[in-house]
């Protein structure tokens, strides 16, 4: 069973952290011809945790000046009229524009309502040039939270000197909790990851596939476009065993054994709990799995998603 995670090409720490607890390996996808743009993957890549799917050299050369004029249009015009983000909810793609001057010209047409060629040009448009922003974006975005981070740690610290209270640690960095990337576009994102995944090659073996995220809108959004859910898993406040522990490969053995059974066909909720009952140790962590088995024509219709049926699965981690 290949585990795929989706439907982001920057896999954060906190992401990091969760997949790495949960499963022995998993799939994704960079959005590069290499790893120099991801060094944080590095070593799992090279003990085979994370398995890279790399993009064509000349499939990126086509789109990098695209994506170089939005993100400079962008810059340029940060702050003004309305929310970037506003500009393209309903129309998230750039066509083949020749720089910032025609992108802006489009953006500001779509304010208007009279987005340039409309409909034509939305057929045209490439999905690897939203995802290649998309991981811009979400990289930015995680470097802004944890410098934020690295400024309250700062301040906690100070304030505990001032208050003579050296006995009171600082509270730790906390990776766990913070703003869900998934719920920004839902749909585009699926959409776009899923495009890239096929060119990729990634949907083309036979072997049975789960789609892994950390993502609670995403998970809710694929099982939104499912005519229905065919049965569904849901265990939370599961111990989980961390990194350098000695039962995480037998929990990693497990946690596999039940999404395998579940692929199978429906698992009976205390089973499946007795399936993850926790080993003793000084491990932590605990964390929530979810699954469900979801089928549609709306999967592949609206989500870009392959055939009728998918298993979804959301693991979370929490302190």
């Amino acid at each position: 069973m290949a585990v795929l995670f989706f439907p982001f090409s920057h896999v954060n720490e906190t992401q990091r952290t969760t997949l790495t607890a949960f499963f022995p390996q998993f799939v994704f996808l960079p959005l590069a011809p290499d790893l120099n743009q991801d060094p944080q993957m590095v070593p799992l890549v090279k003990n085979r945790t994370a398995v890279p799917v790399f993009s064509s050299d000349t499939r990126l050369a086509q789109v990098s000046s695209q994506v170089s004029a939005w993100m400079n249009w962008a810059s340029l015009h940060q702050g003004n009229e309305q929310n970037l983000k506003t500009l393209i909810r309903e129309n998230p793609y750039t066509t083949d524009h020749p720089g910032p001057a025609a992108i802006g010209s489009e953006l500001r047409a779509r304010m208007a309502g009279t987005p340039e060629n409309g409909r034509e040009n939305l057929k045209l448009a490439d999905p690897l040039l939203f995802s290649l922003i998309a991981k811009r974006t979400d990289a930015g975005n995680e470097a802004t939270d944890q410098a934020m981070a690295g400024l309250e740690k700062k301040r906690a610290c100070l304030f505990s000197e001032l208050r003579g209270d050296p006995d009171r640690l600082a509270p730790k960095h906390n990776t766990f909790p913070g703003p869900d990337p998934g719920a920004v576009m839902t749909r585009e994102r699926i959409r776009a990851w899923a495009a890239c995944a096929r060119e990729a090659g990634l949907f083309s073996e036979p072997a049975f596939r789960i789609f892994v995220t950390t993502s609670g809108a995403v998970f809710d959004r694929v099982a939104a476009n499912g005519n229905r859910v065919i049965y569904a898993l849901d265990i939370d406040a599961i111990k989980v065993h961390e990194g350098g522990c000695v039962h995480q490969p037998d929990w990693h053995r497990r946690v596999s054994t039940l999404l395998d059974s579940l692929a199978a066909g429906p698992v009976d909720g205390i089973q499946a709990r007795n399936t993850l009952a926790a080993m003793d140790d000084s491990c932590a962590l605990t964390g929530r799995i979810q699954a469900r088995m979801v089928e549609g024509p709306d999967l592949e219709r609206k989500l870009n998603l392959p055939g009728t049926r998918l298993l979804i699965c959301r693991v979370t981690l929490k302190p």
